[in-house]
């Protein structure tokens, strides 16, 4: 009996042997093979630099794979092989002098299949820029990252990126850089320029973008002459004279701000501001890790030189102003900072007084800052033809400056959409088409652009995705219209 078991056991295992043998030699139930052959992988794609016209560049790609892997290299956009360059098959490939802009990609290959990396553009630095405007900056979870990284970026000079006063100063005196820097990484990796736009308040008077503790008492009391708290003005619904109503200038109880003075212009607010653009200078001045190629300080609101409200303060004068820009740009020269710098010029009133943008044009002319506006929009280019002033009087101004330069390097003359764009030239803005070739002809040589605009020009099938798209825009006239206007204003003469 027990040999008749034992032999019943010996035979069901031998059985179930058999059916496992069989079933991995067949395969799955569809008579396929689960076993996978997969060709390379790129792990790092090639970036194209920007570079002066006449010099190479150099471009390289790596990548895995379980097969030899083989590389082919090619000019124009991925994907495109009707331009296979001769003997450009190793990981790396050096440019021939380049002249003009230029886009590269590699194919890598190995026995199981190949794989195609993404456009490396070489951009030719001319003496003009353009940058993307970042409000706030993208980060990898942002759904267009990596469509604006790969397809718009490479095209541009770079970006330039609001930095909230109260994300850096976490608390008094204690400014925290880390998660900022790290923000601004992934352009610098790509090789483009990175620019900051410093938020000191938020436009519109809330105080979201200034640390709290420069609006308590007790941190007015520690200051000399113990001045009375900082309020924020809520002026834009102001429209009344004298003394300002509570609900329009004050976020704190009735009679608390006896100045009568825009708020940027109190001891608390300039106190603590001046002690975190000295933090923000120290920190980037030099710093190899995260270059920065210029400041524009906002000196109440956004990037702003001044509150668009200043008329209605009881105590404001031109000559207060005035007083207050040359002391906040003569205290930030005094920093000697390493970047460029740059002064954004205003035109205040209900009938523009063109006075305040000439003397802020000369101010940071003075200082060897560059200055601009953003402002820019297609009613600049009527006034130009009326011989009247363009928003902020800009026009003039970079007429008068256009030869200065600071020690050989050109004075930089900037200019920011009022808002986005459009192709049809309904909106206020108007159209890149005729606002770019103006600017170039009136001496403009940095542009900031919003992100529906530089994704219209080059990045169409995604350009939907994009803040402030207009779907009804993504042509492709209207993409090449656009690419060519921002590749025209970036080439060299």
């Amino acid at each position: 009996m027990f040999k008749l078991q034992s032999g019943r056991i010996l035979g069901l295992a031998v059985a179930a042997l058999l059916i496992f043998m069989l079933t991995a030699c067949a395969g799955s139930s569809t008579g396929h093979s689960s076993v996978q052959i997969v060709g390379p992988s790129i792990t790092t794609q090639p970036v194209g630099p920007s570079i002066s016209s006449g010099q190479t560049a150099t471009l390289t790609v790596a990548a895995n794979g379980s097969g030899t892997l083989t590389y082919q290299w090619y000019q124009g956009p991925s994907g495109t092989t009707t331009a296979p360059i001769s003997g450009a098959t190793s990981s790396s490939y050096m440019t021939p002098a380049l002249t003009a802009t230029t886009s590269y990609w590699v194919q890598v290959t190995d026995s199981n299949g190949s794989a195609n990396s993404n456009t490396a553009v070489v951009l030719i630095a001319g003496p003009r820029a353009v940058q993307a405007l970042l409000f706030p900056v993208l980060t990898s979870g942002s759904p267009i990252f990596s469509s604006f990284m790969a397809n718009v970026l490479p095209n541009i000079s770079g970006v330039s990126v609001s930095m909230p006063w109260s994300q850096i100063e976490t608390s008094q005196n204690n400014y925290d850089f880390t998660s900022f820097d790290a923000s601004l990484q992934p352009f610098l990796s790509a090789d483009r320029k990175v620019n900051l736009i410093v938020w000191p308040a938020t436009e519109g008077g809330s105080n979201s973008s200034t640390p709290l503790y420069v609006f308590n008492a007790s941190y007015a009391a520690s200051l000399p002459g113990n001045p009375p708290p900082q309020d924020v003005s809520y002026c834009a619904s102001y429209t009344g004279s004298g003394a300002l109503q509570n609900q329009i200038a004050n976020i704190n109880t009735p009679g608390f701000d006896n100045t009568g003075l825009p708020v940027s212009y109190e001891v608390p607010f300039m106190t603590a501001y001046q002690k975190f653009m000295q933090a923000v200078i120290a920190h980037y001045n030099g710093n190899a890790a995260t270059p920065i190629g210029y400041i524009r300080f906002g000196m109440s609101q956004g990037g702003e030189s001044s509150p668009e409200c200043n008329q209605y303060w009881p105590n404001y004068s031109e000559t207060t102003y005035i007083n207050y820009v040359t002391q906040m740009t003569q205290f930030i020269t005094a920093q000697n900072p390493s970047m460029t710098i740059l002064e954004d010029l205003h035109a205040v009133g209900t009938t523009p007084d063109y006075t305040y943008p000439d003397q802020e044009a000369a101010i940071a002319v003075a200082n060897r800052e560059g200055f601009g506006t953003n402002g820019w929009q297609q009613s600049d280019i009527q006034s130009f033809q009326n011989n009247e002033p363009c928003d902020s009087d800009w026009c003039a101004m970079f007429a008068t400056y256009a030869g200065t330069k600071y020690g050989g390097t050109p004075i930089t003359l900037s200019l920011q959409t009022l808002e986005w764009s459009d192709p049809t030239g309904a909106s206020q803005t108007g159209s890149l088409v005729q606002l770019i070739p103006f600017a170039q002809t009136n001496a403009a040589n940095n542009l900031e652009l919003y992100l529906a605009d530089v994704g219209l020009a080059f990045d169409l099938a995604n350009y939907c995705n994009y803040p402030h798209a207009t779907c009804s825009d993504a042509t492709s006239a209207n993409s090449t219209a656009y690419a060519g206007a921002i590749e025209t204003f970036l080439a060299p003469p």
